[in-house]
């Protein structure tokens, strides 16, 4: 099954930086919305996958961190979150981290546990694993499990996500500028034309790397 039209099933006129994924469009052949749905799918799945390898190997703060990092992209989406603090949509990190944890809270698959911490719970975490792992507040814990929740909870909502109409105002809002590279000696947008070959015959959230959390 092709399931590239899935991330623009309730595409909108992008709000903001149109002109950046208009280049996007021009040097892919998709609409702006498109590509940016794609480079953020892209980026959700390269922390998700280095989340797995860290875990696989041991590593448990470093795929604790990689996983809170796709959980507050997520939560930025889902807010339409800006990053000038005068703005009236400004969503700092904590906030957004806080959001991306309540919609896999409340958008899980019913057959994946609960995650086990309440949301500022989580957001201690990552600053914990985020700033030298020094620090962790009382009656407060790290669990590896944690992480394999998350990590399933996050596959199940890049699945799902694009179903949800209210969403595509959020993601044409949400500040989230495109990175290029070079191919061949021409620009191409980073992840973009990746995430629209996985998705000829994937799911979004299918076929990632490290993945001995599923």
């Amino acid at each position: 099954m092709d399931y590239r039209p899935l991330l623009a099933r309730h595409a909108v006129p992008l709000a903001h930086e149109k002109d950046q994924w208009d280049k996007v469009g021009l040097a892919t052949g998709l609409t702006p919305y498109e590509g940016k749905a794609s480079y953020i799918c892209g980026v959700m799945r390269e922390f998700m996958q280095a989340a797995g390898l860290n875990f696989k190997e041991g590593y448990h703060l470093g795929a604790l961190f990689l996983a809170l990092d796709a959980t507050e992209l997520l939560g930025r989406v889902v807010t339409g979150a800006r990053t000038d603090e005068n703005d009236p949509q400004y969503v700092g990190p904590s906030k957004a981290l806080h959001r991306g944890v309540r919609y896999l809270k409340n958008h899980g698959d019913q057959h994946v546990a609960a995650l086990p911490h309440n949301l500022q719970h989580y957001v201690e975490l990552r600053n914990f694993a985020g700033h030298g792992a020094t620090f962790l507040p009382p009656k407060r814990y790290f669990d590896p499990d944690s992480t394999r929740l998350l990590l399933r909870r996050l596959a199940y909502a890049l699945n799902t996500m694009w179903e949800d109409a209210g969403l595509a105002a959020s993601l044409a809002t949400v500040e989230v500028h495109p990175m290029w590279t070079t191919v061949r000696g021409k620009p191409q947008p980073v992840y973009v034309t990746d995430i629209q070959k996985l998705l000829e015959a994937n799911q979004p959230g299918d076929q990632l790397a490290h993945d001995s959390w599923r």
